[in-house]
């Protein structure tokens, strides 16, 4: 009686492991450089901005600033805001509004549509990917490559803008009156902004195979969603319009209070944030690695 062999799971040739491993490396290096050009703008961007915000805000002295705002802006109009105006018109609600300036809010989108868009849709468009999966290397390895790098590169961004908020505080023409310390919550609410748009965009990227459609529904998308907003702050009877939008959780002014409920309030913006951009991610790459890859042409 012979008994049965027992299972041995099969070794990769040293050669072929040496390889995957060499390709994992140049596929990681490869991927941060493709972002190093775009992260090195956005980071001069990012440090700049908070010195150019806080002095030229400091111009405008905090009396005249105060009658602008509560008098001649109609009360109406706090509902856009988000807080009340008798909160921004005060040293801390005035860098607050940096947080949802255009140059932030624009930036932290930028960054995950055109880094997720890059993903799959990108590297198909530009021809890449094929001569990429050519090699020993899997899909989930360059995928998960893929979005790594760019969460990574969203946290370092976020922590060039909150040492540049905090310097420019700490230093600034409102040094000892602001505590720069209640600006850490709003930051990470910007990252929680970046990975959900990294994500959205990355899991649309994942079922598409051009590039500029990836980027048009990503617009389109950011459009609706500001619009939403919009609607769902001015309209009473449509305000649970503003819950189908992902910027209803991405509310920087409201978490500089210094206060314990402002963490726990960035816990639930944060929550909704991230959750959205994580699915994002995990269904782009069940998507990418069961669909068939289109030919080049």
């Amino acid at each position: 009686m012979t008994l049965p062999r027992p299972l041995i799971t099969p070794r990769l040739p040293h050669k072929e492991h040496k390889s995957i491993v060499m390709w994992n490396t140049a596929i990681w290096r490869k991927t941060w450089g493709d972002q190093a050009l775009l992260g090195l703008a956005f980071a001069v961007l990012w440090t700049a901005f908070p010195w150019l915000y806080i002095g030229l805000s400091a111009q405008i002295e905090m009396n005249a600033f105060q009658d602008v705002l509560l008098r001649a802006i109609p009360e109406d109009w706090q509902k856009m805001s988000g807080v009340p105006f008798s909160e921004v018109a005060t040293h801390v609600g005035r860098v607050a509004l940096a947080f949802v300036d255009p140059v932030v809010v624009l930036t932290a989108t930028v960054w995950g549509v055109t880094r997720g868009s890059d993903a799959v849709s990108g590297q198909l468009e530009r021809g890449t990917l094929e001569m990429i999966l050519a090699q020993p290397i899997r899909r989930r390895a360059l995928y998960s490559t893929q979005a790594v790098a760019t969460i990574c590169g969203a946290f370092c961004l976020c922590t060039i803008l909150y040492a540049s908020v905090f310097t420019a505080v700490q230093f600034g023409p409102w040094s000892g009156k602001v505590d720069p310390l209640h600006f850490l919550p709003a930051t990470l609410n910007v990252f929680g902004l970046m990975v959900c748009m990294s994500g959205l965009a990355t899991g649309v990227s994942a079922c598409d195979s051009y590039r500029w459609r990836t980027i048009g529904i990503l617009c389109a998308f950011y459009v609706t969603s500001l619009l939403t907003k919009l609607v769902g702050r001015l309209s009473e009877s449509l305000s649970w319009v503003g819950y189908l939008s992902v910027f209803n959780a991405y509310e920087p002014q409201r978490l500089v209070g210094g206060v314990w409920s402002d963490w726990q309030l960035l816990l639930q913006y944060n929550g909704i944030l991230l959750g959205i951009g994580i699915t994002g991610y995990v269904i782009g790459g069940y998507i990418f690695s069961r669909r068939d890859l289109p030919a080049p042409l």
